[in-house]
């Protein structure tokens, strides 16, 4: 994250119909919640439909004069194992969500489907008004579970004359119709950050000794370790468009405590910025972030979850997918440079070789036994050399949600247990991973609608070799030689990205390679396997959390070094 202290060196149609909507309800053609005077009491549960629907499928439907009227469930075929008495229920003073959201219980609450049951859900016209939310296409289905975080589902269509939206869930449970503002960000998150900054440091040096001609030699070129870190830490946001944070900053291999404070914005879309810089999106039910920098010398890529109950090592339980992308300065051989050299006085321009070594990616499958030991497997790509890697451990969940690794990584763990983050707190490497739970069963719909995707990465082949002009005036000789920084070889990218939920996709957005933006777009195919991986062309690959309200991908072939995380819009 950016520190203050050292980096920051024509109407539109839908608009006018929500603002129709809200005017005509609250002036007296809505149900009876609309009434101060009539709304139920706080803490009530009212009953508003049940039914018995079994393994054959069927519909539960609001209907009549309740304020939650047009609320509904569909339940395919095989989602429920036998006769069950489903409800839809209005819950009033649901806690975590303000007083003009309606909140819907489907019940039996916890149930798990079998298959994905299609829920409808109604929005107040007031939360609308007093969000200043003008475009309602923006509003999604949020799953509220106690002790956890809010999980944003995938929109499957919506009804602007009725209020309603419709997604797809995968158990019973709470649900509300949420926007965007900046009282989506409240409370505390826990993030991880990786970022190059050439700024960081002086140059290294290529020492050089010639003490006769002709002389043949090699000299060894430095690993650029002063330009990367890594963060991690905690940051509160206030609801209210204010912040604070505090962590560790690991800047080649040394940790320092950092902090500082700012001001943020959400926007209507989802956008969230930081006023040192980062850009990104948030969930609409709070739960995750992304950020990265667009423009300027810093490249970086942050992420953030949401902490919340009390956890323990239980709540890390069961398969996740993890991305990570990491530098590895002690990681060799170094590069060379050959010079050969007959007479003196020699001037000569060599090219500097980029440290494709020291770069990393991999894709695990790491499984979690809720009682403090893990193993995983999974591929890394070191440069453009690919090799089956696997191992086992330890962790511990400490009961704020901070995660620890035996192998030294530490993070933070999302409220309910879905995602994860982690990084080095010191030494090396420095990076970045994001693990995923793995459950349910996907598809190519299973990722569908827009999202909102960072990438961080290195590419040694986005631009030309640095060189360093070499001149020795005679012999013997010794000196040094400034190592250029290969700035022009690291990148961001902050896409939207817009799947079709049958295999093919289209994106847009800005690249930021080594502090020059430019606009980018694209499109290409996806896979999504049954387990969850997802697969796109160009030789990426990650996971898709159940739900498919995030993704992440990494590198698994070919020259570029990458890691994205994608979120729904």
């Amino acid at each position: 994250m950016n520190d203050p202290a050292c980096r920051r060196c024509g109407c539109n149609p839908l608009r006018v119909l929500a603002a129709c909507l809200a005017l005509s309800l609250l002036a007296g053609c809505g149900s009876a919640i609309d009434d101060q005077g009539d709304s139920p009491a706080p803490g009530v549960t009212i009953v508003a439909a049940s039914r018995v629907i079994d393994e054959s499928g069927g519909t539960i439907a609001v209907t009549g004069s309740s304020p939650i009227a047009g609320t509904q469930a569909a339940f395919p075929a095989g989602a429920l194992s036998g006769p069950t008495t489903v409800t839809l229920s209005q819950i009033t003073g649901a806690g975590g969500v303000p007083g003009d959201v309606l909140v819907i219980e489907l019940g039996p609450a916890g149930t798990v489907f079998s298959r994905p049951v299609t829920v409808t859900i109604k929005v107040l016209p007031q939360y609308l008004t007093n969000r200043g939310i003008s475009d309602p296409t923006t509003l999604k289905v949020v799953a509220l579970t106690a002790g956890a975080a809010g999980d944003t589902l995938r929109t499957v269509s919506r009804n602007l004359e009725q209020r309603t939206v419709t997604a797809q869930a995968t158990r019973a449970g709470r649900f509300a119709v949420l926007g965007y503002s900046n009282a989506t960000l409240s409370g505390t998150y826990g993030f991880n950050f990786t970022i190059m900054d050439s700024r960081f440091g002086s140059p290294g040096t290529l020492d050089v000794e010639v003490p006769d001609t002709p002389f043949e030699g090699t000299v060894s070129v430095p690993f650029p370790g002063y330009a990367f870190a890594s963060e991690l830490g905690t940051i509160a946001f206030d609801g209210a468009g204010n912040y604070s944070w505090s962590g560790t900053r690991n800047n080649g291999g040394t940790p320092r405590a950092v902090s500082g404070s700012g001001i943020y914005s959400v926007e209507a879309d989802g956008t969230m910025s930081l006023d040192i810089g980062p850009v990104g999106n948030v969930l609409a039910g709070g739960s995750t972030f992304n950020l990265t920098a667009t423009s300027g010398a810093v490249v970086e890529l942050g992420v953030g979850v949401k902490i919340a109950g009390a956890y323990s090592n239980a709540s890390l339980n069961g398969t996740y997918g993890v991305a990570h992308y990491y530098s590895d300065a002690t990681a060799g051989p170094l590069n060379t440079i050959d010079l050969d050299i007959r007479r003196t006085p020699y001037s000569d321009t060599v090219d500097v070789p980029f440290p494709a070594y020291a770069f990393n990616t991999e894709l695990r499958a790491a499984t979690f036994d809720g009682a403090g030991r893990y193993s995983w497997s999974g591929t890394r790509k070191q440069g453009s050399v690919v090799s089956a890697v696997s191992g086992s451990g330890t962790y511990a969940v400490a009961g704020d949600g901070s995660l620890s690794l035996d192998s030294g990584l530490t993070g933070h763990l999302l409220a309910g247990g879905s995602t994860f983050l982690l990084t080095s707190a010191g030494g090396q490497p420095i990076g970045i991973a994001v693990g995923l739970r793995r459950g349910g069963t996907f598809s190519n719909a299973s990722i569908g609608g827009t999202y909102a995707l960072t990438f961080y990465y290195s590419d040694p082949a986005a631009a030309p070799a640095d060189t360093i002009d070499i001149v020795i005036p005679r012999t013997p000789f010794s000196g040094e030689f400034d190592v250029p920084f290969p700035v022009a070889a690291f990148s961001t990218e902050r896409r939207s990205v817009t799947f079709n939920g049958a295999g093919t996709y289209v994106w847009s957005g800005t690249r930021n390679r080594g502090g020059v933006s430019s606009p980018v777009s694209g499109n290409g195919t996806y896979t999504v396997a049954a387990n969850g991986t997802l697969t796109t062309d160009g030789g990426l690959a990650g996971n898709v959390l159940a739900g498919g309200s995030t993704f992440v991908l990494t590198s698994t072939s070919g020259q570029a070094t990458r890691i994205g995380v994608g979120i729904l819009r």
